[in-house]
């Protein structure tokens, strides 16, 4: 089969490796969609491959062609989504449903070979139907969206709360669209790149500005910090009201120094900070079964935020035109 190989840093290649074999529990998948996460740029071009060579690609659908066990025979011919995440489910956070802080995980397209291939073999446990409405881009961006639920789950927005989300990529677009289902009175972005605020607007932000003209006569209840960005970290401490809550969803590349003062801020408006990075899958609260019921039924709709859809042939001069920033975009799916 077909399949980007990030063979060492920064070089990834279209090449010809083998299928997947797959083992008891496992089911082979056809990939037919497979988003680039901003986790993924890092991952090629930097330092943070946990080995070599290793085919990316967390956030991808397809249809199921081939299972290991027989009792798994019906998920064959079904089109699905799928949970990245391998949990334990030995240890304590396992054991009580919240797969999303196993303590001995591993990952799809990180920690194993992931969905930037033709074909990918994953967990029959970590399948997701997808319904016949949504399209299997549709199903490749559930994983982002899983995601932002989670995290707008953690920091509660309420129906008449201000929201103001710092850092307009996929993520922030997303947790602003989920605050907005919330309830928000008012939704308000900061980014740096105002060619993207035409797109917010449409998403339902009810202004966007430069970060160079912050502020607002009312200060918000809720500061999402979807950036990665330390300044923009330290504007959230700024923002936000007093007994507000910041909620943390950027990575953060670089060391980060608090002063007396922002730390004062923490104290002194007794802030509420709140951090979050994956989706939850327990079979009492799916974080992916709501996010598919909502586009199901046409209450949210992620399409807008695709900006590119690349074969894998294209894709490794797009990832590099990404991570260049030569190429603007929003959120680029490959279909192999």
């Amino acid at each position: 089969m077909k399949a980007l190989l990030l063979s060492e840093k920064g070089k990834i290649r279209l090449e010809e490796v083998e299928m997947p074999s797959l083992s008891p529990g496992e089911a082979l998948l056809q990939v037919r969609a497979c988003g680039v996460c901003g986790s993924d740029l890092p991952r090629i071009f930097g330092d943070i491959a946990y080995f070599y060579p290793l085919i990316p690609g967390h956030e991808f659908s397809g249809e199921v062609v081939e299972v290991a066990s027989p009792e798994d025979q019906g998920w064959l011919g079904k089109r699905v989504t799928v949970y990245p995440l391998i949990p334990c489910r030995k240890c304590e956070w396992c054991e009580s449903g919240q797969y999303e802080l196993c303590e001995n995980y591993g990952y799809l397209g990180s920690r194993r070979h992931g969905a930037f291939a033709e074909y990918v073999a994953v967990p029959v446990a970590n399948l997701v139907p997808l319904p016949e409405e949504l399209s299997f881009a549709e199903g490749a961006v559930t994983e982002p969206a899983a995601v932002t639920l989670h995290a707008l789950k953690r920091v509660g927005v309420q129906p008449g709360e201000g929201v103001v989300v710092l850092g307009l990529g996929p993520i922030g677009l997303m947790a602003g669209m989920w605050a907005k289902l919330s309830g928000a009175r008012y939704l308000f972005g900061v980014e740096v790149d105002e060619r993207k605020f035409p797109l917010a607007k449409e998403v339902g932000f009810d202004e966007v500005v430069h970060p160079a003209f912050l502020g607002w006569n009312e200060a918000p209840e809720v500061v999402i910090e979807a950036s990665g960005n330390k300044k923009a970290l330290l504007s959230a401490l700024a923002l936000v009201r007093k007994k507000g809550r910041v909620l943390f969803l950027g990575n953060q590349e670089e060391a980060i120094t608090l002063s007396s003062g922002d730390f004062g801020q923490i104290l002194r408006k007794e802030l509420l900070l709140l951090g979050s990075w994956n989706s939850g899958f327990s079979r009492l609260d799916s974080d992916w079964k709501q996010v598919l019921h909502m586009e199901k039924e046409k209450r949210v709709s992620f399409l807008p935020l695709i900006s590119h859809r690349v074969s894998l042939a294209e894709a490794p001069d797009v990832l590099e035109a990404m991570y260049r920033k030569t190429l603007f975009y929003t959120k680029v799916i490959i279909e192999p």
